[in-house]
């Protein structure tokens, strides 16, 4: 079996290193052109650079950066250490990065000097051993052992490096996904990923040798980690990369003028591109475009009749998990599409939906979603939470948290959360740690957070409010509860609602009654 690495090195031999690899486009939509060989190089750099800071195999190297080709560079070269990188939103806030500092006992963190201002936060971390600056080499770092320069001496770092040998079970990178209770968790995926990557790039996403791939996912998350990264490196296909705010008027340019070919996105950004009117779209040629996918989300079928209306190409949704790793139902392209249905089980995955006694259900009954165990790209742990992965596992099947049905021609549609976590513009938002945040607040007595649906983003997070004696609600201390959670947390976890009640329904155990609090919200 392959390796992250094999892979890619067996790719690379069949490559020409003078081709473009990343077409990386800013927000005036200015075009640097990545080949295959400056990848290899810088990344070759940034190992040898790592391995002179004694990083060691298995180590937890933490990338912070705003968004450019040195995540790409770094997450690469951490893979040739036999480290384990892992990405972080460049929108958290301080809680939500000190958290994933601790929970995934990063060794190794690589920043930048927008992120200066969580110095503090980073030494703080007693794990970490080494702090990288990627730029302000002209300006002197406090001096502190753990606190280095990546400029002020790369002068002196080789470019070409031998990279460790790894086995496909062992750990290749780390993503973190939030749950319904408690903190986000770290999930563990292994090298044996690589060949599910490439074939569900091939077989699934049907990119072809000569297409230019368009993944809008942030490496972040693990659409960006897989499709975004290493689905290019792993097939050796063109991609284009966009360091700029959305925007139709970013967005379209880049799909007329880059000809994109295959495209991979999310319903909300699709959503976002409806607001403007179809004539708008008139002006754009996407004559080059041949699919479209989607993730994060369920694709509803005034979504996908939009798509195909404005782009003459059908949306095909796919459904997959951070947990999951890669593809594993889908609408391929040639095949029927059901709107409204996620599509049907691909590559080696095994969906199935269960009742609570583990039982299949019939056709059209809506159960649990499972999957069989045994796919090759699976996660391998929560990191440091071994009863919490054992727990996902029953009688053989991986919970997904999904609520879902089957119809009789084996169409699966997607239902609802069998948890609280909230699906906000294609990101899961644990009402846990915006509780957290709002509870910290000098005016609050009591919060419940629940998901409330939404036209726009799918749905949004609502917080129920009980003010302590003396307060008043207005919109001075609700804006103070927005800038918090963005603060702390990121603008993803803020809540588009507050909702001021008298008290938060609870069982006798304490534990939020949310269902009750959803209840509310239809009133």
């Amino acid at each position: 079996m392959e390796t992250i690495l094999s892979l890619y090195d067996k790719q690379k031999r069949t490559l020409n290193g003078t081709d473009t690899a990343i077409r990386w486009i800013n927000s005036s939509l200015t075009c640097q052109q990545i080949t295959w060989d400056e990848i290899e190089k810088e990344s070759n750099r940034r190992a040898a650079f790592l391995a002179k800071k004694q990083c060691q195999q298995g180590d937890h190297v933490f990338i912070f950066l705003q968004s450019s080709p040195e995540i790409w560079f770094f997450f690469l070269g951490a893979l040739k250490c036999g480290a384990v990188p892992c990405v972080l939103f460049p929108n958290f806030g301080e809680d939500a990065i000190r958290s994933r500092l601790i929970i995934g006992k990063a060794a190794y963190l690589i920043t930048d000097s927008s992120f200066a201002k969580f110095e503090e936060l980073f030494l703080s971390i007693p794990t970490i051993r080494t702090i990288v600056y990627i730029d302000g080499a002209e300006k002197p770092l406090p001096k502190h052992e753990r606190l280095h320069h990546f400029d002020r001496e790369s002068t002196i770092i080789p470019d070409n490096f031998f990279s460790t040998i790894v086995n496909p079970d062992d750990p290749a990178f780390m993503v973190f996904t939030s749950g319904s209770t408690g903190f986000p968790k770290a999930v563990i995926h292994a090298h044996r990923i690589a060949e599910s990557i490439q074939r569900s790039m091939r077989n699934v996403l049907q990119i072809g040798k000569d297409d230019l791939f368009w993944c809008t996912a942030h490496p972040a998350w693990i659409t960006g980690t897989v499709y975004s990264i290493l689905g290019p490196l792993l097939c050796g296909i063109e991609s284009v990369q966009y360091s700029g705010n959305f925007h139709a008027k970013r967005w379209m340019p880049i799909l007329q003028n880059q000809r994109v070919a295959v495209w991979y996105s999310a319903p909300t950004a699709f959503r976002s591109l409806m607001q403007e009117s179809p004539d708008f779209y008139k002006e754009y040629d996407f004559s080059a475009l041949k699919e479209i996918f989607s993730i994060g989300e369920p694709l509803n079928p005034v979504v996908f009749f939009w798509g195909k209306a404005i782009f003459n190409r059908d949306i095909h949704d796919t459904w997959f998990q951070t947990e999951a790793g890669t593809i594993r139902i889908a609408n391929i392209p040639g095949n029927a599409i059901k709107p409204g249905f996620m599509g049907k089980a691909v590559d080696d995955a095994f969906p199935v939906i269960l009742n609570e006694h583990n039982q299949s259900v019939p056709p059209n009954e809506v159960g649990r979603l499972c999957l069989k165990e045994g796919w090759e790209s699976c996660f391998i742990d929560y990191f440091e939470q071994r009863s919490a992965f054992a727990s996902k596992f029953q009688s053989g099947y991986y919970e997904t948290g999904d609520l879902a049905y089957q119809d009789d021609e084996g169409y699966f549609c997607f239902v609802g959360r069998d948890d609280d976590v909230i699906n906000t513009s294609g990101h899961l938002v644990g009402p846990f740690e915006v509780e957290s945040v709002l509870l910290s607040q000098d005016e609050i007595a009591d919060v419940g957070v629940v998901a409330a649906p939404d036209d726009l983003l799918y749905e949004k997070v609502a917080a129920f409010i009980v003010l302590k004696n003396g307060f008043i609600w207005n919109d001075k201390l609700e804006s103070k509860m927005r800038i918090a959670v963005t603060s702390h947390l990121s603008p993803i976890a803020t809540p588009k609602l507050f909702i001021i009640v008298d008290e938060i329904p609870r069982n006798n155990a304490g534990k939020i009654l949310r269902n009750v609090l959803r209840e509310r919200l239809k009133t």
